[in-house]
C-alpha cells in the first residue's frame, strides 16, 4: 500500500477487497457468529468502510441496530448506497474511531471493527481498548478482525506467502493490482500499517478489563479476536 490512504486506495479496495483480504467472507461470518448473544440490540462498527461487514451484520442480526462509523465521507457515501434497504436499523456517523463521538449513545451490546485498528500505534491501541470497554454494556462483546504481526522469520514468511496465494485463488484478476499497489505489507512494509502481535493484543485487552479474551481465527497474518466485558451475562442474572 502507499504511504497514507489515498482516493486510489479506496477505489482499489472497493473493487478488489474481497480478494485482497484473505478469506474475507469467512472472517465476516465468524464476527457475526460471535455476536449471537448480546445484552443489548445495539452494535457499533468502527471503520465501516463501504459497509460490507455492516451489511452482513444487519442481515444476520435481524433485531439489532448498527451504528456504522468511518472517517471517510467517500466511504460513508458508498455505505449509504449499499445499506439503503436497512432504513431504520442503521445509522452512519462520520468520526475517527478514537473520537469520543464514535462510541456515543451507549452502553452498547457489541463493538466490532475490521481492518482499522492496525493503523494505530501501540499506545493508541491500548487507549482504544479501554475506551471500548467503557462503552460496552455489562456482558457486551468486542470483536475485531484485523491484520496482525507474525512473530519470527518463519511465521512471517508463511503469512506473506499465504496472503499472496489467497489473492491469486480468490480472484486471478486481482493479482496484478495487488502486486502493483504493493498491498502485502509483509513483503512491502509501509508506515501506515502498524500491526501488533497476537500476544500483545491479548495482553492489552485483558489489561483493559476484558474477559474471555481469545483469538478465534488466524490465517495469513489476519486474525479475529473476541473479548467480553464482565457483567450480567457472566453472572447469570
Amino acid at each position: 500500500m502507499s504511504t497514507g490512504w489515498l482516493d486510489d486506495d479506496t477505489a482499489l479496495f472497493v473493487r478488489y477487497g474481497d480478494a485482497f483480504v484473505p478469506r474475507r467472507t469467512e472472517q465476516f461470518d465468524i464476527v457475526c457468529d460471535l455476536l449471537a448473544e448480546l445484552p443489548r440490540p445495539s452494535v457499533v462498527e468502527l471503520g465501516c468502510g463501504d459497509g460490507r461487514l455492516t451489511e452482513r451484520l444487519l442481515g444476520r442480526l435481524h433485531h439489532t441496530r448498527v451504528t456504522a462509523v468511518d472517517t471517510s465521507a467517500e466511504m460513508l457515501a458508498l455505505a449509504r448506497a449499499r445499506l439503503a434497504g436497512f432504513t431504520g436499523r442503521v445509522i452512519l456517523h462520520r468520526a475517527g474511531m478514537e473520537e469520543d463521538t464514535a462510541l456515543a449513545g451507549g452502553p452498547h451490546g457489541a463493538i466490532v471493527t475490521s481492518l482499522a485498528v492496525h493503523h494505530l500505534d501501540d499506545r493508541d491501541k491500548k487507549a482504544l481498548y479501554r475506551h471500548i470497554h467503557g462503552a460496552l454494556a455489562p456482558g457486551g462483546v468486542f470483536v475485531m478482525a484485523d491484520l496482525v504481526a507474525p512473530v519470527g522469520p518463519a511465521p512471517l514468511a508463511l503469512a506473506l506467502a499465504r496472503w499472496d496465494a489467497e489473492v491469486r485463488a480468490a480472484d486471478p484478476a486481482a493479482t496484478v493490482p495487488f502486486e502493483s499497489a504493493r498491498w502485502n505489507t509483509f513483503r512491502f512494509p509501509d508506515p501506515v500499517d502498524r500491526p501488533s502481535g497476537v500476544g500483545e493484543h491479548l495482553n492489552w485487552l485483558a489489561r483493559a478489563g476484558f474477559r474471555d479474551v481469545d483469538v478465534c481465527w488466524l490465517y495469513a497474518g489476519h486474525a479475529v479476536f473476541h473479548a467480553r466485558r464482565p457483567g450480567r451475562l457472566e453472572e447469570g442474572t
